[in-house]
């Protein structure tokens, strides 16, 4: 016996919706959150670096603040704010350097994906850049790659923070 056409239309239409919603679910799962403070591991870093940065990321949705401090030795300690979306649109922004950054963003999978343009002393440098969580999310992986071909490997790993806004005392322990 042939089933009704709107019995098939009403089976059709069930199946699409339950690939759609399966879809959304999929996309919500593999967008990272890249929210919390990070702290620049100087070690694992390629090439090493030297001086703590420390990055306060706050993500919701498609906005992405980024409050960078870097202190180096002795020196009062620098700071910036920049504010993003992930959906591509430009930015304009000053760095902790007080260089001027025009940068749009890309939300990919598991990473971003950043294009940037840094005006500095007259010139325009471009850069891109992916951020990565790895390590269960416990590790931010930056990979920069400027146009001369230059590669930088910069890893933030994560800092508890208790609602004080001093490191967890696990962390104390981990740290030392």
């Amino acid at each position: 016996m042939r089933e009704p056409h709107n019995l098939i239309y009403f089976r059709v239409l069930i199946f699409i919706s339950i690939l759609i919603l399966s879809a959304t679910v999929l996309r919500a799962q593999t967008t990272p959150d890249f929210s919390g403070q990070w702290q620049q591991d100087n070690d694992r870093c390629q090439p090493k670096r030297n001086g703590g940065i420390t990055l306060h990321i706050e993500q919701h949705g498609p906005a992405l603040t980024v409050e960078t401090t870097i202190a180096h030795g002795s020196q009062n300690p620098r700071h910036a704010v920049q504010k993003y979306t992930t959906d591509g649109v430009v930015s304009i922004s000053t760095g902790a350097d007080g260089d001027e950054f025009h940068t749009s963003i890309l939300s990919k999978g598991s990473s971003l994906f950043f294009s940037i343009e840094e005006h500095e002393d007259g010139r325009i440098l471009l850069t891109k850049e992916t951020w990565t969580l790895i390590e269960n999310g416990v590790t931010l992986m930056r990979v920069r790659e400027r146009a001369n071909g230059e590669q930088q490997t910069l890893i933030y790993r994560r800092i508890a923070v208790t609602a004080a806004g001093s490191k967890s005392e696990s962390q104390e322990v981990r740290d030392k």
